[in-house]
């Protein structure tokens, strides 16, 4: 009898324990391997490792922050309506299980703050806005909170760099409603703090922080070649990651070295064991296209092929267009593919939209400054240049052309360095197409702003800059307003 009432006593012990174990937060071995495992789509072999990590240490809660990284990378990648709304659920749930972990760990807002965030940019592949906005606000709080609480808790810059630099260039129920701040300068210190650490510490983010570095200097910051110089020099190794293969090959391709995108792209891992990602193949093609590869068809009708999301179908099927223009001069086969961009996929980004309104205006283009586009799209700019040169002969008199054939000329004399060249063409382009569909007047104006900009001509930057945004394209407003928004944030505390 005295060893069934100690037995018992013991059992109601144990069970009392178990019942308050309160969660904690370590980034063990096995939760970096499984971060790791998780960011470079190895998704099976990284569930393997979620699943002992729960046996292991069943109350280490940064297993689900791991976790969750699966859940947004395959809805990010697959853009699967039915398989967003059947893994949205999963949200919840961890959130619930993080809530009971030790509120004074550092990671207890964090990872909260990271999974609202993740969710806000997976759902900005289905058109939602106020869930999104709902979620960034909820981070943002959390972020700061966190960072009056742990100020020397490296990891929350990371994701607060993000909405601090984008902060001045968000929606204005952001900004002024719900009180969200910041500034480019903010956020590309943070992440600047970040990455120092990263460089002396063991950092589970350091890939990641890279990343996100490289964006900010190029998106926010314009400088180009140092973002792209950040990767080429941080040591990243894309032959095992991905996503790493897409954000090296995009800022090299979109700093001319169109060359080295593809070799980078050829050196992407493969196998079972990674995630499909058919969009690199959409690029592999594209990238092709713009040396005028005949090759590039191939990887692009892979893609329309394999590919069931929402995003660039319209535009693969613009470029397989193109392509048949520029490669066999076969009419019927553009009217084809363009036919289908009107019917298939969904213009909800600028490239969609601009490929969209292209098949619907039934023009063919003119095969000689569509060559030049791709060419300067590739970063082949002598060549491009050289081609319009010998052929501008048949642009002077022509008013059909002659809007684009300036806007091209602009664009690659820009890019050549001839900077007096580029301003006067682009300056036609904005007196002859401001009050057009088009978005070559409003891109002129952004370009001049930078090319003022990087000469130190502030007053003039400022001026082209809200030219820019004056003009109301049908394609590209969006990005281009808000890369004349992110100039003018820029050079407002140079005109002090």
């Amino acid at each position: 009898m005295i060893i069934l009432r100690y037995s018992i006593t013991c059992w109601f012990f144990f069970l009392s324990i178990s019942s308050f174990a309160q969660g904690y937060f370590e980034i063990t071995e096995d939760v970096a391997e499984a971060y790791r495992l998780s960011s470079t789509l190895q998704f099976d072999l990284a569930r393997k490792k979620i699943a002992e990590i729960k046996i292991s240490e069943p109350d280490n809660l940064l297993v689900y922050h791991a976790e969750n990284y699966i859940d947004f990378f395959t809805i990010f990648i697959n853009e699967d309506e039915d398989e967003y709304n059947r893994l949205e659920k999963n949200k919840k749930i961890r959130l619930k299980k993080l809530r009971t972990g030790n509120k004074n760990s550092p990671y207890y807002l964090f990872v909260e703050a990271e999974i609202n965030l993740q969710w806000a940019t997976a759902r900005g592949k289905f058109g939602e806005k106020f869930k999104p906005l709902r979620e960034i606000y909820r981070a943002y709080k959390l972020l700061e909170e966190n960072q009056k609480r742990f100020p020397n808790f490296i990891a929350n810059k990371k994701s607060l760099c993000i909405i601090h630099a984008l902060g001045e260039s968000m929606p204005g129920l952001l900004k002024t409603i719900m009180g969200v701040t910041g500034s480019i300068e903010l956020g590309t210190s943070e992440i600047k703090a970040v990455i120092d650490y990263s460089n002396t510490n063991d950092f589970v983010f350091n890939d990641e922080s890279y990343a996100i570095y490289a964006y900010i200097l190029f998106f926010q910051n314009n400088k180009r070649e140092e973002a792209y110089n950040l990767l080429k020099e941080a040591n990243l190794d894309h032959s095992k990651s991905p996503l790493l293969c897409f954000l090296k090959a995009n800022i090299a391709q979109k700093t001319g070295r169109t060359k080295e995108a593809i070799k980078i792209l050829n050196e992407r891992p493969r196998g079972d064991q990674y995630f499909d990602f058919p969009y690199l193949d959409f690029m592999y093609g594209k990238f092709m296209l713009y040396n005028l590869n005949p090759e590039a068809k191939t990887y692009m009708l892979k893609f329309v092929e394999e590919f069931n999301g929402r995003h660039f179908i319209k535009e693969a099927y613009q470029k397989l267009a193109w392509y048949e223009l520029v490669t066999n001069e076969d009419i019927v086969s553009y009217k084809k593919y363009m036919e289908l961009c009107q019917t298939q996929g969904y213009a909800l980004v600028d490239e969609d939209k601009q490929a969209l309104k292209e098949s619907k205006e039934k023009e063919i283009p003119n095969m000689t400054l569509l060559k030049a586009r791709l060419l300067f799209d590739g970063g082949y700019f002598a060549k491009g240049y050289n081609l319009l040169i010998r052929k501008s002969y048949l642009f002077i008199e022509s008013s059909e052309y002659q809007l684009e054939f300036n806007y091209r000329m602009g664009r690659l004399t820009h890019e050549l360095k001839s900077y007096t060249d580029a301003i006067k063409y682009y300056k036609k382009t904005i007196e002859n197409g401001k009050k057009q569909d088009s978005y070559m007047a409003c891109n002129s104006a952004l370009q001049v702003a930078l090319i003022y900009e990087k000469q130190g001509n502030i007053k003039l930057a400022k001026h082209y800059f809200d030219q820019c945004t004056d003009i109301s394209p049908k394609e590209y407003k969006a990005s281009l307003h808000q890369k004349a928004k992110s100039g003018l944030n820029r050079i407002k505390y140079l005109m002090k």
